[in-house]
């Protein structure tokens, strides 16, 4: 081997005991063209990946949630909202996935599932979680 392939490899082995390992976290945000549902995706920092929406108009300390760990979806309370006008728009028909986490928006509302099929469906006026 050449003697920069060798410093380099050195180098990167060095690196690697310096740096801690930390998983990257996410927060992604998106809505329903509508405006009327806000969601987020938030992973990281030990905490297990979930997906939450809020609808405008159900209730302002009350959102949905599931996680990738094949639970049922869970109505919440909340004293936040994920609701970001300036988020961008999941256009009808069309699906975002966040590993084995789902949402599909549609005129009727907005579904989100986890692999095992759990998760919930909200819009304005009708909200069920299964």
């Amino acid at each position: 081997m050449s003697r920069r392939l060798v410093v380099s490899l050195v180098a990167a082995a060095l690196a690697l005991l310096v740096v801690p390992g930390v998983a990257a976290a996410a927060f992604v945000q998106f809505r329903s063209p509508s405006g009327r549902i806000g969601c987020a995706y938030f992973s990281g920092d030990g905490a297990t990946p979930t997906v939450r929406c809020d609808v405008l108009g159900a209730g302002n300390d009350i959102a949905w949630s599931i996680t990738r760990n094949g639970s049922k979806g869970r109505r919440i309370r909340v004293t936040d909202t994920v609701l970001d006008p300036g988020s961008k728009i999941l256009a009808y028909g069309r699906t975002r996935r966040f590993g084995s986490l789902s949402c599909t928006s549609r005129e009727t509302g907005m579904t989100c599932r986890n692999r095992r099929g759990h998760g919930f469906t909200v819009s304005r006026e009708r909200q069920r979680v299964f």
